[in-house]
C-alpha cells in the first residue's frame, strides 16, 4: 500500500491496430496521452488479474506469514513428518490483523468503516466529526477525474477486450492511502473495530500509526482489548499516549498475550480530556494501519512463581514453546549474573523431544482459547541449573534453528540467604499499588490475585484456583526484608469477601511482626459518581473525604472491621498533597479520623506533606504522621539537610516523620549510580529519627524494585541488602580510612555493620575483629581472614564503588577508632626545637580500660617518649602528650603517623589507627613542578603562597641529586599573594627520575623548609 505521493508514473506503448471499421472518433472527447496510458494500464491489469488484490471484508487484511523451511532431519523420516504435521498446523493459524481504513473497509461509501462501533452518551456526542478520510487530497481528486476519463472510454476499451468487467477498477480505490480521521469540537470520541478471535497459543505484537495536531488537553491512544466469549472486557494494552501536535508515527506494544479466558479481541482507538476536565474545541487526530500481529510464544518460568530461591536450593527453568516455527531445531537456553556475564549455557533439542512425545490425536491449532486445547500443543523444555551463590540472575531462552527469526524470552530471579542472625524492628517497607486501577491490574502486588500457571506466577483478579495464599505471600515479604506495608482498603461497603481477605492478611501481617499501614486513596469506579467529582483530577483525599454524609457510611462497615486489626491509617496516595492549604485543617482531619473510628480503637492518621513546605506545629495538627517527598527525589545530601532542619525528625514528639525512598528512574540513570544512590539515603534515614521509609510502587519500571509479574528486578537486592543490614541500626559516623574510601557506622545494641566504597576501587588493610565478613550489595557473602601486616592482624578489604557492608565487627573496636584524633592538624617547620603533639581518644565502654600506645613516625621525628601508657574508667575521653623534634632532614609535606594501640582485654587486641598532620609553617602553601622544555632544558617552577597577615622572605636554594651545581632564588609573598620562580638546568633529560632538593630558609626567622621535588615530564 502507497503511503503518499506526488507523481504517477507510467509507462509503456500502445501498438496501433487496425481500426478501419471503427466509427470515428470526435477527437475533442479524447484523453490526453497520460490518461491512454493509464486506461490501457488498468485494461490490462483488470484482464490478467495483476495488481489487484482482495484484502478482504471491511478492511481487515488477514496476511499469511511465510516461513522459512529448515534443513532438519531427513525427508521423509518420522520425525521430520512429526515436526511438518506441528509447524503446518501452527503456519495455518499464524495471520496478522490489519485495519488500514482503505476502500474495502467502507463497502457502502458512507465514510464510516464497515462494522466498526461508536461510543456515544454524556461527554460523548454525536457531533465529533469521524469519518474515513484520504492522506493527501489532492491526489484523490487527480484520481477521480482519471477515473471519470476511464469510465466514458470503458465501453470502447470493452470491445477490444471483450473479457473485462463492466465496471473499470477505480485508480482512486488503488492508490488513495486513507485513515481515520477525528476532529475535535468540545467532545470525547471513542470507536472500536469488530471482534476477531484470539489463542493463548500466540503472543502478539499491537502497533497504530497516529497523528496529532492543535491538542492542548485532549490526548489520543489505541488500545488492543480481550474480551471473554459474553464480551466482558477482561484486559487491555495501550499504545503510549499522544499529546501536543505530533506527525505521522508508529507506537507499538510488544510481547502481549491473551488472558485466560479470553476469546476474542478488538482494536480501540480513543480521545480523551486532560485531567482538569477541560477538552480541545480545535485540532484533529489521524489513526492507521491498526495491526496486531501475532507470534510463536516462547515462555520462560521458573519452578518458583516469584524467583526467589533460598541460597542452596536447586532452580530449574522451564521453556514453553506455544507453536512451533518451520526450521525450529532447538531451544538454548542462557544464564548471566548481575554484571552480564554469561554463567551457564545449554541446548535442548526440538528433535529430540519430538522423538520422545507422541503428537496427541486431538493436537490443534484452532484460534479458540480452548485451555485443554492450548494445552497439548505446549512444547517444555526444562533447564536444571548449576548450583547458583547468592546474588541476581537473568535467565533467557532461545529458539534457534534455520531461517528461524529471532524469539526469545527471558527472566529474572534471585537466589538470598539470611543477612542477620535474628530479624529486627526495621523502618523500610512498601507502598503496594491499588489492584483495580485500571492498566495495572497484573502488577499490583495483591496476595489473593497472585495466581500460578503451571510454573507462572502473574498479577491478576483473584481466580478460584491456583493462588499463593496470604500465608506464603506474607512469608515472600519477610524473605525480601519488608518490615512496614502500605495496603490499599478501601472496598465497596457489601465486598465481604475482599474485606475478609484484607482482614486475614492484616492479621497475618501484625503477626509476622510487619507493621501495617491501611490505605485509603481511591473508593471503587462504580462509586466515583456518589462523590461529584468534575474530573480525574479530584481523586484526592481531601475531595472524596469533604463531605462526611457521602463517604462515612460507605467506609463505615469497612472499617469496623478492618479497624480492629490496624490502627496506623494514610488519607491518600503517597503524592496526593491535597491537605495542603485547605482550611481548618486540624478540624477536618479530626472529623475524618472520628468518622473513619467509629466504635473502634482510636487511630493514627497520616498525610502526605512536601518537603519543600513547613510542617505544621504540634498545636495546628490532629494527625500521628507526615508522609514527606518530593519530585525529583532529593538526593542523600538534600534528604539528610531537610532532616536536619525537620523538628519530628531532630527529637522525640507525638508527630512522627514517614518519607518515600524511590529508586532513580532506569531511563535516566545507570544501574550502578541507581544502587549507590539509593543505598546513600537508606543510610541517610538510619541517621535521623525517620520512623519509615517506603517504596511507593515497588512495581513501577522505572522507579520500583520488582518486574510487572513480581519477579525480582535489578534494584531489589541492594534495597533488600541493605534494609536487612541497618534497617533496625543507627548510624553513628565515619572511619578515617587510609584507602580515602567512604565508610559510614552502623550500630544497634548487639552488633555493627561498618559500609565503605570508593570512588575508584581500591583496598584497605584494617582490623575490625576476629569473624568479621562481607557483603555486597547482591546479598553474596565473602569472608575476609586475618593476615599480618606491620606485625599487626589485619583483614584485607576490597572496595568498589558498590558499597559493600562489613559485619560482625567489633562495636566497641569501631568506637575506639572513631574517638582517636590528633589535638594538632600541623607542626611547624621549626627544626631542631621540641613541640607538643596531643593524642586524644575515648573509652567507649562501660567498664574500665587499659592499654598502651606507641607513635610510629619519621626518621626525621624524634620523640621524647613515643610509648605510653594509659588507663580509663567507663565512658571516659583522656589526652595523651607527645613531645617531639624535627631533626635538620625532616621535610616539609603532609605525614601518615601510625598509632599502634594494644588494649588491656582478654583476648588482648592490636590493632593500627592512621591519622595525617602536616609540616610547614602555619599561612604558607608550597608547590612546585617540572617539565622539558624544547631545547633539553629542566625548568622547575616553585610557587608559594601566602595565607597570613605578615609578609613572608626565603632564601631559596635547589640541590640536583647529580653533583650539579645548586641554583639559588630569592622569594618574597606579600600577604594574600602568589608567587612562582623559576630554575633551570641544561640537559634536562638526564634528570628525569630524580629528586631535587629544596632548602629554603626563612630571613630573620628560624624555620627551615626541605621539600622534595620530583622530576618528570609534564
Amino acid at each position: 500500500m502507497i503511503r503518499s505521493f506526488r507523481t504517477i508514473r507510467l509507462s509503456g506503448s500502445l501498438r496501433n491496430r487496425d481500426s478501419s471499421d471503427r466509427a470515428p472518433i470526435d477527437r475533442k472527447y479524447l484523453p490526453d496521452r497520460w490518461s491512454v496510458i493509464a486506461i490501457l494500464a488498468i485494461a490490462l491489469a483488470a484482464f490478467t488479474g495483476t495488481g489487484l488484490t482482495d484484502i478482504g471484508q471491511a478492511g481487515l487484511l488477514q496476511a499469511e506469514n511465510i516461513q522459512q523451511t529448515d534443513t532438519g532431519p531427513a525427508m521423509g523420516s518420522p520425525i521430520q513428518e512429526k515436526l511438518e504435521e506441528l509447524q503446518q498446523r501452527f503456519d495455518e493459524s499464524l495471520k496478522s490483523f490489519v485495519w488500514d481504513f482503505s476502500r474495502s473497509a467502507d463497502t457502502n461509501y458512507d465514510g464510516w468503516p464497515d462494522d466498526w462501533q461508536r461510543r456515544t452518551g454524556n461527554r460523548y456526542p454525536q457531533y465529533v466529526k469521524i469519518a474515513i478520510e484520504a492522506h493527501d487530497l489532492k491526489v484523490m481528486r487527480e484520481t477521480r477525474d482519471v477515473d471519470a476519463t476511464v469510465m466514458r472510454f470503458w465501453p470502447s476499451i470493452r470491445k477490444w477486450f471483450p473479457s473485462l468487467p463492466v465496471l473499470p477498477p477505480s485508480l482512486a480505490d488503488l492508490l488513495c492511502d486513507r485513515y481515520l480521521r477525528i476532529e475535535l469540537d468540545g467532545g470525547l470520541a471513542m470507536v472500536q473495530s469488530q471482534k476477531v478471535p484470539t489463542s493463548r497459543m500466540y503472543q502478539y505484537r499491537f502497533s497504530a500509526d497516529i497523528m496529532t495536531s492543535g491538542l492542548r488537553h485532549d490526548t489520543a491512544r489505541a488500545e488492543l482489548v480481550f474480551v471473554d466469549e459474553q464480551g466482558m472486557e477482561l484486559e487491555s494494552h495501550s499504545t503510549p499516549i499522544v499529546r501536543g501536535s505530533s506527525g505521522w508515527k508508529e507506537y507499538a506494544v510488544n510481547n502481549l498475550r491473551a488472558p485466560r479466558l479470553a476469546k476474542y479481541m478488538f482494536v480501540r482507538v480513543s480521545v480523551e480530556g486532560g485531567e482538569d476536565g477541560l477538552e480541545d474545541i480545535r485540532g484533529f487526530i489521524g489513526f492507521d494501519n491498526l495491526r496486531v500481529e501475532p507470534f510463536p510464544q516462547l515462555q520462560l518460568v521458573t519452578d518458583r512463581p516469584l524467583g526467589i530461591y533460598d541460597y542452596g536450593s536447586g532452580v530449574t527453568a522451564t521453556a514453553v514453546v506455544l507453536g512451533l516455527p518451520k526450521g525450529a531445531s532447538r531451544v538454548r537456553f542462557h544464564l548471566f549474573d548481575a554484571d552480564k556475564n554469561e554463567m551457564a549455557s545449554e541446548a535442548s533439542s526440538i528433535r529430540s523431544l519430538v522423538q520422545s512425545t507422541p503428537i496427541p490425536s486431538n493436537i490443534s491449532v484452532s484460534s479458540e482459547p480452548s485451555e485443554s486445547r492450548s494445552a497439548t500443543t505446549d512444547m517444555r523444555f526444562d533447564w536444571k541449573m548449576p548450583r547458583l551463590s547468592p546474588g541476581f540472575y537473568t535467565v533467557k531462552a532461545v529458539i534457534e534453528g534455520t531461517g528461524v527469526d529471532e524469539l526469545e524470552s527471558q527472566t529474572t530471579l534471585a537466589v538470598i540467604e539470611p543477612l542477620v542472625e535474628k530479624r529486627g524492628f526495621g523502618c523500610f517497607g512498601w507502598t503496594l499499588p491499588y489492584q483495580n486501577q485500571r492498566d495495572t491490574a497484573r502488577t499490583a502486588l495483591d496476595p489473593s490475585a497472585i495466581q500460578t500457571q503451571g510454573q507462572h506466577s502473574t498479577i491478576g483478579i483473584p481466580q478460584d484456583d491456583g493462588t499463593i495464599p496470604p500465608r506464603d505471600f506474607v512469608n515472600w515479604l519477610l524473605q525480601i526484608g519488608v518490615d512496614w506495608v502500605k495496603y490499599p482498603a478501601w472496598i465497596a461497603p457489601d465486598d465481604e469477601v475482599r474485606a475478609s481477605q484484607i482482614a486475614d492478611l492484616f492479621t497475618r501481617l501484625q503477626d509476622s511482626k510487619i507493621q501495617t499501614v491501611g490505605l485509603l486513596d481511591r473508593p471503587p469506579e462504580d462509586q466515583f459518581a456518589n462523590y461529584d467529582l468534575r474530573s480525574q483530577r479530584e481523586i484526592v483525599a481531601s475531595e472524596l473525604f469533604r463531605d462526611f454524609e457521602v463517604w462515612q457510611p460507605l467506609l463505615e462497615p469497612v472499617m469496623s472491621r478492618l479497624t480492629l486489626k490496624v490502627r496506623k491509617w494514610q488519607l491518600g496516595a503517597d503524592d496526593d498533597f491535597s491537605f495542603l492549604g485547605r482550611t481548618r485543617l486540624q478540624e477536618s482531619v479530626k472529623s475524618i479520623a472520628t468518622g473513619l473510628q467509629g466504635y473502634g480503637q482510636p487511630l493514627d492518621i497520616t498525610i502526605n506533606w512536601p518537603w519543600n513546605e513547613p510542617t505544621l506545629s504540634s498545636q495546628q495538627r490532629s494527625w500521628k504522621a507526615v508522609c514527606r517527598s518530593i519530585q525529583p527525589a532529593l538526593t542523600a545530601e538534600e534528604l539528610d539537610a531537610y532532616l536536619s532542619l525537620d523538628p519530628e525528625s531532630r527529637r522525640h514528639v507525638d508527630a512522627k516523620t514517614w518519607i518515600l525512598l524511590n529508586p532513580l528512574p532506569k531511563g535516566r540513570y545507570d544501574r550502578d549510580t541507581r544502587i549507590l544512590d539509593l543505598i546513600q539515603r537508606m543510610a541517610t534515614v538510619r541517621k535521623h529519627r525517620v520512623e519509615a521509609a517506603f517504596v511507593s510502587n515497588p512495581h513501577d519500571s522505572e522507579t520500583g524494585l520488582l518486574t510487572s509479574d513480581s519477579r525480582p528486578d535489578e534494584m531489589l537486592l541492594p534495597w533488600r541488602t541493605t534494609a536487612q543490614l541497618i534497617g533496625d541500626l543507627r548510624q553513628m559516623g565515619s572511619l578515617k580510612m587510609r584507602s580515602r574510601a567512604n565508610s559510614i557506622i552502623f550500630a544497634g545494641e548487639t552488633r555493627a555493620v561498618l559500609m565503605v566504597w570508593a570512588d575508584n576501587p581500591t583496598e584497605e588493610l584494617i582490623y575490625l575483629g576476629e569473624d568479621v565478613y562481607a557483603i555486597d550489595v547482591w546479598g553474596k557473602t565473602s569472608e575476609l581472614p586475618l593476615e599480618n601486616y606491620e606485625n599487626r592482624q589485619v583483614q584485607r578489604v576490597k572496595i568498589g564503588k558498590l558499597p559493600t557492608f562489613l559485619v560482625d565487627v567489633d562495636p566497641d573496636l569501631l568506637a575506639f577508632r572513631m574517638s582517636v584524633e590528633l589535638k594538632q592538624t600541623q607542626l611547624d617547620s621549626i627544626l631542631g626545637q621540641t613541640q607538643p603533639l596531643e593524642l586524644k581518644f575515648k573509652n567507649p565502654v562501660r567498664d574500665g580500660l587499659a592499654g598502651n600506645v606507641r607513635i610510629r613516625s619519621p626518621m626525621s621525628w624524634k620523640f621524647e617518649q613515643p610509648s605510653l601508657n594509659w588507663e580509663l574508667i567507663g565512658g571516659r575521653d583522656t589526652t595523651e602528650p607527645f613531645n617531639v623534634v624535627l631533626d635538620n632532614s625532616a621535610k616539609v609535606g603532609r605525614y601518615e603517623l601510625a598509632l599502634d594501640f594494644e588494649l588491656q582485654t582478654i583476648p588482648p587486641k592490636r590493632f593500627t589507627v592512621y591519622r595525617e598532620i602536616n609540616v610547614g609553617p602555619h599561612g604558607l602553601e608550597l608547590k612546585a613542578t617540572t617539565d622539558i622544555l624544547e631545547g633539553g632544558q629542566l625548568k622547575v617552577e616553585v610557587e608559594m603562597q601566602n595565607h597570613s597577615e605578615k609578609p613572608l622572605l626565603y632564601d631559596c636554594m635547589v640541590f640536583p641529586q647529580s653533583g650539579r651545581q645548586y641554583q639559588r632564588r630569592f622569594i618574597s609573598v606579600e600577604p594574600g599573594e602568589t608567587v612562582r620562580r623559576d630554575f633551570y638546568w641544561s640537559d634536562g633529560a638526564e634528570l628525569i627520575g630524580t629528586t631535587l632538593l629544596l632548602r629554603a630558609g626563612e630571613q630573620d626567622g628560624h624555620r627551615i623548609l626541605n621539600y622534595e621535588i620530583p622530576v618528570r615530564r609534564q
